[in-house]
């Protein structure tokens, strides 16, 4: 996709699109602040005192959202004082309920103990809460479970899904402002906006 892009941007396309913000590229993006979301959602598990958070999803620059969510969430880790466990992070990077519900299967394989999940997604986490609960674990008295992006889904999972919200109706106005203003010839950058943590009781009271 990102000489895609880059050509589009080469030939004066007016494009603003809505995704990751990277250091250096060449086109305008409106996107979630996720490393922001990913701390904020971590604090959020902290103060329930839970301090063995595994975390599911890929840890690598090549996906970027999932990575700056766990960004996010390493730094709310060392800023509590906790040191970073790389064995308790599972790689998945596609956004569905049976990788969740693998990742955490592979978590358990591998003997890891931890009181919290927080899933790079609301898809995997929910894949994650059938895993938990198919090896007679509760959630979240055993373990507490959040994702990330509040998707319709999360309300109704079980228990239903402490998660992540991007402000969508918000991301919508900012793209068409800014591609308005890409039109008239006016300066602008890419923007970032900020997450805010939706509780539900899938991570306890």
């Amino acid at each position: 996709a990102r000489p895609k892009f880059e050509r589009l941007v080469q030939q004066g396309t007016h494009f603003v699109r809505w995704g990751a913000v990277a250091e250096g590229q060449a086109e305008i993006s409106i996107g979630c602040d996720n490393v922001q979301g990913g701390r904020a959602i971590t604090e959020h598990l902290l103060a329930r005192g839970r301090r063995r958070i595994a975390f599911i999803g890929t840890a690598a620059p090549g996906c970027p959202e999932f990575f700056d969510r766990y960004r996010g969430h390493c730094e709310a880790l060392s800023a509590a004082g906790i040191a970073l466990r790389p064995e308790a992070q599972a790689d998945a990077s596609d956004s569905t309920e049976l990788v969740g519900q693998q990742a955490l299967e592979e978590l358990l394989a591998r003997g890891e103990q931890f009181d919290a999940v927080f899933a790079a997604s609301d898809l995997m986490a929910i894949g994650a809460m059938r895993a938990l609960v198919e090896r007679g674990l509760r959630v979240p008295e055993d373990v507490a479970v959040v994702g990330f992006d509040d998707i319709p889904m999360a309300s109704f999972a079980h228990p239903p899904l402490t998660t992540v919200s991007q402000d969508t109706k918000r991301a919508g106005e900012v793209l068409v402002d800014v591609l308005l203003r890409q039109i008239r010839g006016e300066q602008v950058s890419s923007q970032m906006l900020p997450a805010r943590v939706v509780v539900r009781r899938s991570c306890g009271s």
